[in-house]
């Protein structure tokens, strides 16, 4: 997750594809272990500090660092008993070495008598270690949504994981009853073919019927982005910043299998998860395309009836399912991933048809990466209008926006995310 900048799920993932783990509790504690350290960083690191004294926390390599915020979320906030915090403090005297752990013995000792001197901290700070966020984020949350809301909002819970049926493959009925056979519990959501996950006997991507492509994990707030789009079978679809190929899938889905699609995006790394993805979906109706959305010459030669546009963002609606983001964001990331996202957003434009329309979306609840970029665009683009995003799940957007959704994981229940429609004439 540090190294290499992965998220939680992925870096598992990939974890326990090189250890050859398939064991679905050890890696259901091993996720649950990481992601609760890494969702309370700051406040960990606060307390290994008072801990270790003047040398603190940056200094130490890796491995010992995160040992200590595991051995901390545990000790100070979770329900691990004395004789379970004594063999995890031997597991790791065998995995790091006597010799390397021993200057945190003493550490181990303190961090849980050790408390935060919530009076002697400034209010942002100490609101930013409560709800465990960075204290840029915090105040400009406060600043945004006002006190009150921003509490609920910084201290809403890890939102519930989603699927998605996969059509292409059969009806609703008989892959409910597939996943149920997997010990997968489902409820419905009020979208097609969306569901929220009540149970589950092991991760879900490990599942057989994840191989053969009968679901997708897909946050429900996402899943919404293409239904709004809602393409018609027989047009031609450009899917913008496209892999790993969530979008693409459900928008194949809704065709039918029919017309045409242009999934576009930078990596040719991440094409290759797409293709991989669409073979495990059954789609065969998308072409992938190698190029910089940023740059006019990188699209495709096509006028489309639909442009979805997901672009890059600082993914602030997700820190709550994917809390590694919000160490390595800051807050000049805003202003330099909705600089991104305008350009791309302009050059999208000259592919759309007459009559056709582009969908926006960011899983960001930042309103400069959306309601900004959108303002803008209209602005540099009288063609277009923003027209009622439809189905309605969320609240309007801000700045006027009504047609526009604003999705958030204290009220819905799901990552934050805006999505507007913009139809051109």
């Amino acid at each position: 997750m540090e190294l290499k900048r992965m998220n939680g799920r992925s870096a598992l993932r990939r974890t326990a594809e090189q250890l050859w783990i398939r064991d679905g509790a050890a890696l259901r504690h091993a996720f649950r272990l990481v992601m609760e350290a890494t969702r309370r960083r700051n406040a960990l690191d606060h307390i290994i500090t008072m801990a270790l004294g003047e040398d603190g926390i940056e200094d130490l390599f890796l491995g010992k660092k995160n040992f200590l915020r595991i051995y901390a979320s545990e000790a100070i906030y979770g329900d691990s008993t004395y004789q379970e915090l004594v063999e995890m403090e031997d597991l790791a005297r065998e995995i790091l070495g006597r010799r390397e752990f021993g200057p945190v013995e003493e550490a181990l000792v303190l961090i849980p008598r050790l408390e935060i001197g919530w009076e002697e901290l400034p209010r942002d700070e100490a609101t930013a270690l409560r709800t465990f966020h960075p204290a840029w984020y915090v105040k400009y949350c406060v600043e945004l949504f006002g006190e009150e809301e921003a509490i609920r909002l910084l201290e809403a819970p890890v939102p519930p994981s989603y699927v998605r049926l996969n059509a292409l493959k059969g009806e609703d009925e008989g892959l409910l009853g597939r996943l149920r056979g997997e010990g997968v519990e489902l409820e419905e959501t009020g979208l097609a073919h969306v569901y929220r996950v009540l149970d589950q006997a092991s991760p879900l991507t490990l599942l057989e019927i994840h191989r053969m492509g009968l679901f997708t994990v897909q946050d429900k707030a996402s899943a919404l982005a293409g239904l709004i789009a809602a393409p018609a079978p027989g047009m031609t679809v450009l899917d913008v910043c496209a892999a790993p190929g969530i979008k693409t899938g459900h928008l194949s889905e809704m065709m039918g299998g029919e017309g045409r699609i242009f999934s576009m995006d930078f990596s040719e790394r991440r094409l290759e998860s797409w293709k991989s993805e669409m073979e495990r979906l059954g789609v065969g109706n998308a072409t992938p395309v190698l190029g910089d959305a940023k740059r006019r010459g990188a699209f495709p030669d096509v006028e489309a009836d639909l442009v979805l546009v997901d672009p890059p963002c600082t993914g602030t609606g997700t820190f709550g399912r994917a809390p590694s983001g919000k160490w390595r964001i800051t807050k000049r990331s805003i202003g330099r991933m909705a600089g991104i996202q305008e350009r791309i957003l302009d050059k999208c434009a000259n592919h759309v048809a007459a009559g056709g329309a582009i969908v926006y979306s960011t899983c960001s609840v930042t309103v400069e990466e959306n309601e900004w970029v959108v303002e803008n665009f209209l602005g540099a683009h009288p063609e277009f209008s923003m027209v009622e995003a439809s189905p309605r799940l969320g609240l309007p957007g801000l700045l006027g926006q009504d047609g526009a959704q604003r999705l958030y994981p204290h009220l819905h229940g799901c990552n934050g995310f805006y999505v507007a429609r913009l139809e051109r004439e």
